[in-house]
Parts: C-alpha cells; structure tokens; sequence
C-alpha cells in the first residue's frame, strides 16, 4: 500500500508541473538546438566544448557526440565547436517551437582520452581531464565485454583504487582508500540517482542490481570525499551507474548465460519507440544457481570445528544453524517510460521489482546471516530540463526470513524509503563560471516485526528523516586555471547536522595534461544497526534463577531471571565518522595513445564507528551509556531490590533492563566511536590502445596508515592488476591478472589474517552477425581456493558461457 501511495503521489506531481504550465512556459517564443559532432568516418565525437557565443550557454558532447540546447529564443547564432587546440564553428538558426538540427563534421586529430567525459565529479557532464576529483569511467563498450558474468564488483576490480574483497558468489564488499568491512557503506552507489542499499545497514545488495552489464551506458567511480555533492556516506567515493535510454536502444534482446556451480539465467529486454516522443523499455530476468557457503556446524559433537570436514580454514567460527537452503534464485522485471517534449523537457519514470529465495550468506559483524527470502520494488521518476532536474524515488525491502547462521536466531526485516531531490544549474560571466545548487528530503522506515508481534532486530519501529542543500560554484581563473567550490549542509533526525565542504584547482599544462589539487571532507552515518539493534549473540544465562526465589518470590514478584538474554546492543549516542582529505593527481595524454591517470592522497579519519565490542572494558568504563544499570522491578522492599540489584551486577556489570518490557537483559556487545588514522596512498591507471587491435590497461594501488589506536584498514599495502585486450571484426578476447597482498581483517566478530592471492581472469565473445553472439567467462582461471574476507567463503574458479540474440 506505501508503495502505491508513492507511485500515486509522484504521477500526480510530474503531472501537476505539467499540467500547471511549467513545459509550455519553457516553450514560449523558444526552439530547441540539437545535434552532433562527428568525426570524418562517421563515429560521433565525445568531449566537444559546444557554445551559443551569444548567449554563453555551453554544453560538452556525450559519448555519441550528441548535444542539446533546449530553451534557446528565437533568432540568428554562432554554434563553437572546441576541443584542446582544435575550434569550429557554424550559424544556425532558431524558430520558436521547433528544432533546429545540427551536424557538425570534423577532421581534428584527437586521441581517444580526449574525447572521455564523466559527469559524476561535478554533477555536470566535462572531459575527464578536466574533472576536479580522481574519477573513472567504464564504458558502454567494456561492460558489455564483460557482460556474461553480470556482476559489477568483478568489472571494477580493474580500476585504480578499488578494494572489492568478495565473500560468496553474490557478496561483495566494495571500497577505496582503506577500512573496509564487511557491509561496507563509505561508497555510495546510485543507479539513474536511485541508491538501491538495504536501509538497515546502508550497505550494498548487489543481487538486487539486476540490470545486465550490457544495458548500461556507463559506470563511474569517484574516489575520494563527495559529501559536499552527494551527502551521507559518499566517504570515500561514488559509483554512480547509468542505464541506456530507451530511445538510444531499440530493439530486443535474449541472452542465456550457464556454466559452473549449476547456474543458469536468462535477460530478456526490448526498447523502442510508442509514438508521439514516449519511448519503453522493458526487462524482465530469471536467475538460479548454487553458491560457495558452506554449513559450519559441529557434525561431530565435540564442540569445535574440525578442518577441512566442517569448516573451510582455521579460525572461522562455529555456528548453531546449517544452512537454510545452498541454491539461489531470483526474478526481476522492470518498466521505463520516457517522454521528451518538444519544448525541451525529458520526462522519465521507471517501476521495478526483484524477488530473491536461496541461500545467499553475508557476512555481517554478528556473524554471517543468510537471507532466505526477500522482495524489492521501487520506483523513480526524474524531469530533466537544461537548467533543472526533479527526480524522486521509492525503494520497499521486505525480507520475512532471515537466519542468523551463528545463533540459529530468525531475523525479520521490513524497510522502506522515500527520497526527492531538485537540482538546477546556470551559467555565468560569458560561460566562464557556472553554479550549481540543489536540495534533498528523505524518509525511511524501518520494522522488524515477526508473526508473532514480537520485534527481532531493534525494540520498536523506527522513522527518520534527512535533508540536505548543496551548491557549487566553477570559475575558469585563465584559459589554463579552474577553481570549483562546493559545499553541503545535512540533518537528520538519526545524527547531528554536518558541513561538508570541498575546493579543487585544476590547471591545464596543455589541453592533453593536467594537474589538480583538491581539499574534501566527507561524513558516514551510523546505520540503524549501530544505532538500535537489539538481537541475541549468545545463549540465554540461567545461572541466576535461584535469585528468583531467593529475592523475588517471597514478595510474589517475577524477576524474569530464569533465562536472561545476552544481546548485541545498538548505542544511539554513536556519531559519524568523519574524514579530511587533501589530495594532488595528474591525467595525462601520452602520444595520442595511451592515457595516464595518477593521483597522491594524504587523509585523517576520526570518530571511527567501531565493530561490536565488549560493552564494559575495565580500563574504559561502560562503552553503551544510553542503557542505563539494572534496576530491580516494582513490588520489591527497597533493601531486597538493592541487594538484588548489587548481586547481579557484581557478576554482571552490564545486566541492564529491556526498555521496552523491563525484563533483565545483558548488554553482551555494542558500539562506539573512538581513534584516529592518518592515512596515505598512491593510485595509479594506464590505458593504453597499443594498436588498432590491442588494448592495455594497467593499474596500481599503495596504502598506508598510521595510529596509536588497536584498529586494523581490512585493505593490503599494494595490489596491482593488468588486462591485455584484442579487439577484431568478429571477436574479442582480454587475459586479466590481478595481485593482492595479504593483509589482517578485523570486522565484528571476525578477525584472522587474509593470505595474498593472484588471480587470473579470462573472458571473450564471438559475434557470429550483428544479431548473434556467444561470450565465455572464466574468474580464477587456475582455480586458486582463496578467501577475500575472514569468516567468509573460499571462492573457487566459476565459468560461465553466455548465448545472446538481438533484434
């Protein structure tokens, strides 16, 4: 019902704006410029700076070469077309109404580098190079290289700066510039603006990204700070994820992927066009497969687990529950409208589910939960204009059965969430400087209630709020020099309110190298778990149940002491994290051929949110102050209840009361803030087209930090990868390797070392025509039986072959 209410609520908005007259008083006395910039073979050409010289509105080419100019009034103008060295220009003209098409062919030599635009830095579309953040781009082309396997963590282990450590088939834990963890959050990942995360934990779900790798248009990674453009938990960066539009991918499309661990899926997909400027696309998936987990439970009834028979390596921790199922399956479909208005307006709305049953297992800080069953709809709508953009979405997750693998314990997780964003933009100062400025509301629910009424994840239902106001604002200082500025104000009604702020200089040496030096400051909120949880770690203590009848009984009161739960306590006074980064990077382009990106960082993190720890430790005190000590119940004489009260906590210094019920309960773990690292890192990219044919792509990462604190990064000293591509008429094929030092990991209740590992990936397709093709994947080609995180699966080699047709 929520979930129609939004629906409803959203439709009625777009359709009042309309209806209201916002699209005929964008086209009052206005036309419309659109076009592109190829070069002389025909291929259009990304990264052209497009200006009306009249009226100083500037638009850069996307990868295509299009451009668009929407709201432009009637009369007579000069079109500059720029990239590095090289200009153009042309007069068009504009009737209102109407629009004025434009191509614009050229015969500049460039490279490719040249021509890369990324939008996510700035929240506006520019060249790569001239981007103020360490950003990366995977193209439209590459993810459907790689497109058999669908999963994007294994696209981006190949990018400067990624830590992706995987824990089963389907988990993964994705993060840059160290301290990563099991859930990890410190990278928020959007898809067409929507974040997708689980609402308890503000981690990713990656099975929930259902969209093949081949239906999207691009992918790019921000490292570093984003606060100040993107908000909570943008710590150490974005992923920030677009889908092709319908009307840029007519046609249809099946393809049948199968191989190794018994899996089997198929996507099938048609865009095109419905008449009157509205484009659709649908989709529809299916997905079944084993995974890696294995049951950790003591088959052998002496208490501990015995290796290899029933547990993967030493160390791992013993559970009471098998699992519940060892087979995935899940079933997705979705459905995109867009309207583009002659007036300029691009209307787009998008409705979508996902159902998940099997034995996916996470590993999580109280151990690892396997969630059997879970359900995820959403739905988004975005009015995109040239100066505006209003876009709002609905994500619901309602996951009935859940276990806790180590406890045996049912886990019931209902969450919803509401978001609205509006964001405008305009130039000034003849296209010399350019604002940007905007605002977002959020709503989120969270229950976690089962059949019986009973909550088993947090003591009662819980709503928050979030809002946040943004800006930036560009200025070219020369034709060489830019300074960007932007800053953000947050508050939520779950953490105090923060200031994100973030200034960068980009210089230009030549229009093929830059240099940057940027400042940034960026926050991670604590996530519901951390703040309200509330669930079982242990078995219940019974060895106080004599105290019943000695203190309580005699005065007919019930002291529940029989069996006293020992629970993982949220604390609600934990406060974010907070992290300082200053930051110095190249991009360069060498010989027109091979791009170069390279980027130095020194950051301070203060306030970490711990793991789940003992919650008394005698050398700091109680670490949970918002339970209060155990206080007797009503009915008792002052002297038995202070007695009482002494006895138990003497044995027991964090016995405290349930706040709902009153009933004695032991804070066994729980969370804080404490410490401070200094970190420190190199990152490094090449790509480079060595030929007409072959491709090379090479990356390299260094971390180093330093602290007085007992915390431990979860992210090795150096790891490097190389991938050797071959690109023909009819075929390609790429050999992918990628070291990983060994390194400590340290996340709730795992902590033990992770042994460096080299992996060889290979992949490759054949198209037979343009309407057929067979691709192969191989991950860990020789089969290296490795773990990624401790407590998680050992990942074995998987190979999968994919059929695909289009139409």
């Amino acid at each position: 019902m929520r979930a129609l209410k939004v629906v409803v609520s959203a439709v009625l908005f777009t359709g009042a704006l309309l209806l209201l007259g916002v699209a005929p008083s964008w086209a009052q006395d206005t036309g419309r410029i659109t076009g592109n910039v190829d070069r002389e073979n025909g291929r259009g050409m990304g990264g052209v700076t497009v200006v009306v010289s009249e009226l100083g509105s500037v638009e850069i080419t996307a990868a295509d070469g299009s451009f668009r100019f929407n709201g432009i009034p009637a009369g007579s103008y000069t079109l500059s077309f720029s990239l590095g060295d090289n200009a153009d220009s042309t007069k068009v003209e504009v009737t209102s109404g109407a629009t004025t098409d434009v191509q614009q062919t050229v015969g500049w030599d460039v490279s490719f580098a040249e021509t890369i635009t990324v939008y996510s830095a700035s929240r506006r579309r520019e060249r790569i190079v001239d981007a103020p953040a360490a950003v990366t781009v995977l193209s439209e082309q590459q993810l459907a290289r790689e497109s058999t396997h669908g999963q994007l963590p294994k696209v981006l282990e190949f990018t400067p700066g990624a830590e992706v450590t995987q824990n089963g088939l389907y988990d993964f834990n994705f993060n840059t510039r160290g301290f990563n963890s099991s859930l990890n959050r410190r990278i928020l990942v959007l898809i067409d603006g929507r974040d997708p995360s689980v609402t308890f934990l503000g981690s990713q779900e990656w099975t929930s990204l259902t969209v093949p790798l081949d239906a999207l248009a691009s992918v790019e990674l921000v490292r570093g700070p984003g606060s100040a453009l993107y908000g909570a938990d943008a710590f150490n960066g974005v992923i920030n994820m677009t889908t092709k539009a319908p009307r840029d991918s007519s046609g249809g499309r099946f393809k049948l992927t199968g191989g190794e661990l018994e899996t089997i899926r198929g996507d099938l997909g048609w865009a095109g066009s419905l008449g009157n400027d509205w484009h659709a696309r649908v989709s529809a998936g299916a997905l079944q497969s084993e995974d890696f987990a294995r049951s950790r439970v003591d088959l052998n009834g002496n208490g501990v687990l015995d290796i290899p028979s029933e547990g993967e390596y030493a160390g791992v921790n013993l559970e009471r529950q098998p699992l519940v199922r060892d087979e995935n399956e899940a079933f997705w479909g979705s459905l995109r409208l867009d309207k583009y208005f002659e007036s300029g307006p691009t209307l787009s709305l998008e409705a979508g589910t996902a159902e998940f049953k099997g034995g996916g297992v996470s590993v999580t800080g109280i151990g690892r939960v396997q969630a059997t069953k879970s359900e995820r709809p959403y739905f988004r709508f975005n009015l995109n204009t040239d100066h505006w953009n209003f876009s709002g979405y609905y994500n619901d997750r309602e996951a009935p059965d859940s276990r806790s693998l180590s406890t045996g314990a049912p886990l019931y997780l209902f969450s919803d969430k509401t978001h609205y964003e509006a964001q405008g933009n305009v130039g000034f100062a003849g296209g010399k400087g350019r604002l940007i400025g905007g605002a977002s509301y959020s709503e989120e629910n969270f229950d976690s209630e089962n059949p019986q009424g009973a909550q088993t994840l947090v003591f009662e239902s819980i709503e928050s709020d979030f809002t946040g106001v943004y800006g930036q604002v560009e200025y070219d200082l020369s034709k060489k020099l830019r300074t960007v500025l932007s800053a953000r104000y947050d508050e939520s009604s779950l953490y105090d309110s923060q200031f994100s702020p973030r200034i960068a200089f980009v210089y230009s040496v030549t229009p093929e190298h830059t240099l940057r030096l940027n400042y940034g400051e960026a926050f991670q909120s604590p996530n519901y778990s951390e703040l309200f949880l509330q669930v079982p770690v242990a078995a219940p203590v019974t060895s106080f149940a004599g105290l019943q009848f000695l203190f309580c009984a005699p005065f007919g009161v019930d002291c529940q002491l029989s069996a006293i739960p020992v629970k993982a306590l949220g604390n609600p006074e934990t406060e974010v994290e907070e992290v300082e980064t200053l930051e110095i990077g190249y991009s360069g382009i060498l010989g027109k051929k091979t791009f170069v990106t390279l980027d130095y960082y020194r950051s301070t993190l203060t306030n970490f949110i711990s793991d789940l720890l003992p919650a008394f430790d005698p050398a700091i005190g109680f670490l949970n102050p918002s339970f209060g000590r155990y206080q007797a119940p009503a009915g008792l004489p002052d002297g038995v209840a202070a007695s009482l009260e002494a006895t138990l906590l003497g044995f027991v210094p964090t016995l405290t009361n349930d706040p709902i019920t009153g009933a004695p309960l032991i804070n066994g773990v729980t969370y804080t803030n404490f410490g401070e690292v200094d970190t420190q890192g190199i990152e490094l990219g090449i790509n480079s087209n060595l030929s007409d044919h072959w491709l090379l792509n090479v990356t390299f990462n260094w971390f180093d930090f330093d602290t007085k604190d007992d915390v431990d990064p979860n992210a090795p000293e150096t790891q490097f990868g190389v991938a050797l591509t071959y690109l023909a008429d009819k075929f390609d094929i790429a050999v992918k390797a990628r070291h990983v030092d060994g390194f400590f990991w340290q996340a709730g209740v795992f902590a033990g070392p992770i042994p460096s590992y080299d992996l060889v990936d290979l992949q490759g397709t054949y198209h037979f025509n343009d309407r057929v093709e067979l691709g192969v994947n191989i991950s860990n080609v020789f089969d290296e039986k490795h773990y990624q995180i401790f407590g998680g699966d050992i990942i074995e080699r998987r190979a999968l072959a994919h059929l695909g047709f289009s139409w």
